[in-house]
């Protein structure tokens, strides 16, 4: 069976890699939200793994958590979330930061992170900024956009005037 094949590839780590891998796959569309929270659930499950983890390592693990949990259930009620969130989950709980921690040595993780974490950072900048490659979701579009992206409908005020806009139709309407 194919599932052999990997478990004999990845051993005890495969639902570690798993959710990596979902994580990775997610990222490529957006990240924070729910990227964040498979990540941070593949590192904690890589701590089951280790006879004894340094503190901060755990203290890094339980944080992503409790950002992970934030960030899935802001994801499910399409709620946004703050740069105060955002930056974290970028920088240190994106797919590459947290796969060089549960790949490092438990004593050099921070290394790993602080490594990772600017390589995602500068990488990031440089791909949107220089590129225009959007690599993060900063959270949900503002309602009316989103509403408009569905829709082709959207009512907004430009300047004194309340205009309507129907792509359906190809026309602008003034009110």
């Amino acid at each position: 069976m194919l599932i052999d094949a990997l478990v004999r590839a990845f051993g005890a780590n495969l639902p570690i890699f798993t959710l990596l891998f979902v994580g990775i796959v997610v990222e490529k569309y957006y990240v924070s939200r729910v990227t964040t929270f498979t990540n941070v659930l593949a590192l904690n499950m890589s701590f089951l793994n280790l006879e004894t983890a340094p503190r901060f390592l755990v203290w890094y693990g339980d944080l992503g958590l409790i950002l992970g949990v934030y960030g899935m259930l802001a994801y499910l009620v399409n709620a946004e979330t703050g740069k105060l969130y955002r930056v974290p989950a970028f920088t240190m709980y994106a797919s590459l930061p947290v796969a060089a921690v549960i790949l490092a040595a438990p004593g050099d993780w921070w290394v790993a992170l602080l490594v990772a974490g600017t390589a995602n950072l500068v990488g990031g900048v440089v791909l949107e900024s220089e590129l225009g490659i959007d690599v993060a979701h900063w959270g949900p579009r503002h309602g009316e956009v989103t509403r408009f992206i569905e829709t082709g409908r959207m009512t907004y005020l430009d300047g004194a005037v309340r205009r309507k806009v129907d792509l359906a139709l190809g026309e602008f309407d003034r009110r």
